[in-house]
């Protein structure tokens, strides 16, 4: 009886065995269903989230930690086919040969969402406009081939992706990493009305005009009061460190995009424990960071750019750059020196005007540049400065050195023009404080009296 027990007990197992393997078996199935169809759901979802509302999308790409981000216009649509546009530098190269400037590129290639350890949106036909960051061939320069990490780039080129893990979609912007680098990106929906090559024209312009290389440095400025010193923002590769402290030991490098109404950081920065990452241009061409509404990058007040002795600044005096007496003196000056006895300058023409603050002596020299005959002869005239806002400045007289006394006696007009300078206040104005390439000084109460000083 015990024995028969004991084999009875022993089939029941075994046949408990199989039905639970069978069982887990049948389980495994519905579930591997179930993540495929999740699967291709998900990818069905992005699909038609791309080619939506007329499938044109911005994309901020970044293809190395060194370089700038690269703003490109896509279209995707439903038959696998996408539009991709940019204008930047490397595009030029492929048209023109030539990397002092960037040009307008649009071409159309393939993509696809796939699932490969998620969703991955590839690009998977070659785009010349695009894919060139992910070639592995050196990256030109001007005379040359760029290096990276001290190393010819020969073999690895630009180190770009082309394929993204599509990692979000929130309020018509999608959050991507790319899939071999890991560097974070994000596309952002445009209107389907959107000219591709009107968009990123505006664009391009932007990142010429929105940092000056001419300008030393700028400034990110915090909630608190504090600043941070920022250099080689033109590049789009900037280095900041806080102000007064010491920039070896300090300073941190940050790449960054351009966008059609601002600027990026690649990552969140953390300074003073305020977190800041993307910046809109403002009216006055600073720009503001979005994330606090309070943090702004900006460049010193007109009045120190004006007198900041690394600083020159000049203006032909004709009809665009100066006006009212200014304008009227200018010509009256260059008719008078048909009255200077020598030579070599009489009949000389009033060229330019100069500003440039000198610290040795702690002044302003004027310089009316002479020229004739291919020889330009300064005369130079000094005053002491005074700035009573930040965008308000007067001149006072202090006196003249080299050609300055030679032209003041043959020219009665320079004594008027002195005597209007230093007897006004003028306001500072320019189209830009975080770029003043050029800055409008006017007479404060009669602003038709100006002239326009140009960044050299």
């Amino acid at each position: 009886m015990k024995k028969i027990l004991n084999i009875s007990l022993l089939m029941l197992a075994a046949l408990s065995t199989l039905t639970l393997t069978s069982c887990l078996h049948e389980m495994d199935e519905v579930f591997d269903d179930d993540a495929v169809i999740r699967m291709n759901n998900a990818m069905e979802d992005y699909e038609n989230v791309l080619t939506s509302n007329g499938g044109k999308w911005q994309l901020e790409y970044y293809s190395n930690t060194t370089e700038p981000g690269y703003t490109y216009v896509l279209t995707f649509a439903k038959d696998g086919s996408v539009v991709m546009s940019g204008h930047n530098k490397w595009i030029n190269y492929i048209k023109n040969n030539n990397l002092n400037t960037s040009a307008f590129g649009s071409m159309t290639s393939m993509w696809d969402v796939i699932g490969d350890n998620g969703l991955v949106l590839t690009f998977n036909s070659y785009n010349d406009f695009f894919h060139l960051f992910s070639s592995p061939d050196a990256v030109p320069t001007t005379g040359g081939t760029m290096t990276a990490g001290g190393g010819s780039t020969a073999g690895r080129g630009h180190e770009g992706d082309y394929e993204f893990n599509l990692m979000k979609f929130s309020g018509d912007t999608i959050y991507m990493t790319g899939k071999k680098y890991n560097y974070h990106m994000i596309m952002t929906r445009l209107p389907q009305d959107t000219n591709d090559s009107t968009y990123l024209t505006g664009v391009a312009n932007l990142n010429k005009n929105m940092f000056t290389s001419k300008l030393p440095y700028v400034y990110i400025v915090l909630p608190n009061g504090n600043r941070w010193i920022v250099k080689s923002a033109a590049s789009g590769y900037m280095k900041i460190y806080p102000e007064g402290q010491d920039e070896v030991t300090t300073s941190e490098s940050h790449n960054f995009i351009i966008t059609n109404d601002g600027m990026a950081f690649r990552d969140e920065l953390v300074l003073e424990g305020y977190k800041i990452q993307r910046f809109k241009r403002q009216a006055d061409g600073t720009a503001l960071c979005v994330e606090d509404n309070q943090t702004l990058i900006t460049a010193d007040p007109l009045s120190v750019c004006l007198t900041n002795s690394v600083l020159n600044w000049k203006s032909n005096m004709k009809k665009e750059a100066a006006g009212g007496i200014y304008s009227e003196y200018a010509t009256q000056i260059s008719s008078e020196t048909k009255n200077i006895t020598a030579a070599t300058l009489k009949n000389a023409t009033l060229k330019e005007i100069q500003i440039n603050y000198i610290d040795s002596i702690s002044a302003a020299v004027v310089t009316m540049n002479f020229s004739k005959s291919s020889k330009t002869y300064p005369a130079r005239f000094q005053f002491t400065v005074a700035s009573s806002t930040d965008n308000q400045i007067s001149f006072t007289y202090k006196g003249m050195t080299d050609y300055g006394e030679r032209f003041y006696a043959a020219c009665p007009t320079i004594e008027k023009f002195i005597q209007a300078f230093a007897a006004a206040k003028f306001d500072l104005t320019s189209p830009s404080l975080l770029a003043p390439t050029t800055i409008t000084m006017a007479e404060n109460g009669n602003a038709g009296n100006f002239i326009v000083l140009t960044l050299q």
